[in-house]
């Protein structure tokens, strides 16, 4: 995984003649987590699990249609010997050299058997959650969702569930009778079966909650899931079952995700660094005020900035007030500047309690677009010149990125008023559908990260976000977010795009 050694200085791999630090030469850069390999610059990098390596590969007429697409060559099968020689020599079990881009790692003895041991441990014959016929997947609820949430997001789930179970291109037939060179896209076919995990109390009880309910019936995969408070219970559980969560609807993910959580944004980290990013290129700033409402995400996203702001160089004056507070402040016109930043973090509702004399005519304010659920026409009309909305989102006349997810709902007559849920759920399920017909019959964990990590760019699925892409280790699909007057909020993607940054992390 990191090309160190456990113990001792470090590794040293031999590349095309270069003696050069094993670091950079890791097998799983390559190969990557599952040991299944993958494509990369006209290259295809091979499957270096235990039942490849000491099986022999044999080329039937079956597979010659492979070729054009995939590769392949024929070996006899390694032993523990053979396997050393290649690993530290590069001379493949035909004899002859392997490929110049393989390094040639400079291993002892003890190595290269601890190596060789662990490779004969990536075995995916048995993965949890997956029987002959059934493939097992949960989602995730947290109790202060609403009701009326939860019925959205479990009626996309179902009905989904319901169509990919409904057998409309015969999957069960082809999986028989399959022409010989599509076979592999039918024969990982499963009926889906779902699995809602609730959670109850404080979040400190989630894992152990989550434990009981894998337990009672293990699942291959997290699809979707909501909630408003923390999801790091949830991905701290599925990090030590080593449990694929696919893209819940959070907006508070943990600052380091893991390896087996895939999420759509970093959400309020996200926004509080957009502002940073701001203020870096703003110097006029000296003043940073934040006003912090009662959801958790508001202030979590203040707790995150204020953390920042002590590191920027022109070291602005910064304080949070939460909104009880500051409605009692004696007085709000001494601070209307024009080197004033207010970031009010608040929903539509806590925003129509601000004091009357609150009309910073020549302040900044900064709003979220998130903790106002994305509706803009609640804002006071006395702010709305000076405001600016951190919006991490597609703009809100670009519906085509919206129109398969709206089609695909309207069609089936189901309501849709928590559209950034149920597009989000759908997106989620269709990138999962499409990943598990490319892992043919590898049913790992690994693999199915894997593939989302290579196709998701590609996909013709799109959601309530501007852009979504991942690369190897990458967990945060969207990654920017605008910075923009409400005055063009409605403005064309080509007027409003120099207000769209990526921020640093």
């Amino acid at each position: 995984m990191t090309g160190r050694p456990l113990k001792g200085t470090s590794i040293t791999a031999i590349s095309q003649g270069q003696s050069l630090p094993g670091e950079l030469f890791a097998c799983a850069n390559c190969h990557r987590h599952s040991g299944l390999g993958t494509s990369e610059g006209g290259y295809q990098v091979p499957d270096i699990t235990g039942a490849t390596l000491f099986a022999p590969i044999e080329v039937k007429q079956r597979e010659l249609y492979a070729e054009r697409t995939e590769g392949f060559y024929t070996r006899p099968a390694y032993n523990r010997d053979t396997l050393r020689i290649a690993i530290t020599q590069g001379i493949g079990a035909t004899g002859k050299p392997l490929s110049k881009i393989m390094p040639r790692y400079q291993l002892n003895q003890s190595q290269t058997d601890a190596l060789i041991s662990y490779l004969n441990t990536l075995d995916y014959s048995d993965p949890p959650g997956v029987s002959a016929n059934n493939l097992q997947l949960a989602t995730i609820v947290t109790d202060d969702i609403s009701a009326a949430e939860k019925q959205a997001l479990i009626s996309t789930l179902n009905q989904f569930f319901k169509e990919k179970n409904a057998q409309t291109r015969h999957e069960v037939r082809r999986v028989k009778y399959s022409p010989w060179h599509k076979d592999w896209q039918y024969d990982n076919y499963r009926h889906w079966e779902l699995n809602v995990w609730e959670l109850t109390g404080a979040p400190s009880t989630w894992f152990q909650q989550l434990q009981q309910y894998y337990d009672a019936n293990p699942v291959f995969a997290v699809v979707g899931g909501t909630s408003h408070k923390s999801w790091e219970p949830v991905s701290t559980f599925c990090e030590a079952q080593a449990l694929p969560c696919l893209f819940p609807d959070t907006d508070l993910p943990p600052d380091n995700p893991g390896h087996y959580s895939l999420y759509f944004s970093a959400g309020m980290s996200l926004e509080a660094r957009r502002v940073i990013y701001c203020l870096k290129k703003n110097a006029r700033y000296n003043r940073v005020i934040q006003v912090t409402g009662e959801d958790i995400r508001s202030e979590v996203a203040a707790s995150d900035l204020e953390n920042r702001v002590a590191s920027l160089p022109n070291q602005p004056a910064s304080k949070t007030i939460p909104l009880s507070a500051f409605l009692n402040s004696p007085s709000h016109t001494s601070e209307n500047s024009a080197n004033t930043l207010f970031i009010l973090w608040l929903s539509d509702s806590e925003l129509q309690q601000l004091p009357g004399d609150f009309n910073p005519s020549n302040a900044t304010v900064m709003l979220s677009s998130t903790l106002l659920n994305r509706r803009f026409d609640r804002i006071p009309e006395r702010i709305q010149k000076q405001s600016w909305l951190i919006h991490p989102y597609s703009l809100p006349d670009s519906t085509g990125q919206r129109i398969r997810s709206k089609t695909w709902l309207y069609a089936r007559g189901i309501a849709t008023p928590y559209e950034k849920l149920q597009s989000n759920t759908y997106l989620a399920l269709s990138v999962l559908t499409e990943s598990m017909m490319h892992i043919r019959s590898n049913f790992s964990q690994d693999y199915l990260i894997e593939r989302i990590e290579h196709m998701l760019e590609n996909s013709p699925e799109t959601s309530v976000y501007r852009r979504l892409s991942l690369a190897p280790g990458q967990r945060f699909a969207s990654k920017g977010s605008y910075l923009i007057p409400l005055s063009l909020i409605n403005s064309s993607p080509e007027q409003a795009g120099q207000y769209w940054a990526v921020p640093e992390l």
